[in-house]
Formats: structure tokens, sequence, C-alpha cells
């Protein structure tokens, strides 16, 4: 189950940063939602099977404190 508010549903403007030169930016929903930061080197299909992957766990990612539980929080 997920938040009512969840990032995922309504993602925040993400302010991305200079990343050192071997990470860079994947998008896990369109070209500017849901940042990642990935290996630079990765090969072409390793960088797709990582994505899909990370698309489908995407639930499991928290992108905001909010979206952490308050069970994993401790509170």
């Amino acid at each position: 189950p997920k938040n009512e508010n969840s990032s995922i549903d309504e993602p925040p403007e993400a302010e991305l940063k200079d990343l050192p030169p071997h990470l860079e930016y994947a998008f896990l929903d369109g070209d500017d939602k849901l940042p990642v930061i990935i290996a630079k080197d990765l090969k072409d299909e390793e960088k797709t099977a990582l994505i899909k992957v990370l698309k489908s766990h995407k639930q499991a990612l928290a992108w905001n404190l909010s979206d952490i539980k308050e069970e994993h929080l401790g509170v």
C-alpha cells in the first residue's frame, strides 16, 4: 500500500546537482521525473535492464521523507 500523497503519483520537482564524472541521472518517469543516479559506464543493455527493475520496484523507493513509512523511522 502506498501513502495517500505518494510522490510516485505526484513527483516533486527535483533539483538535480552536478554529479561526479562516473555517475549520471536516469529517470523512471518520462524525461524529467523520478530521477535516480546510476553508473555512467554501464552498457546500454545494462542501463535498460537496471531502469526496468527500478521502475518495477519504484514503490519501494523513497523520493521524499514523507514516503518512508513511520514504522521504518522508528516513530
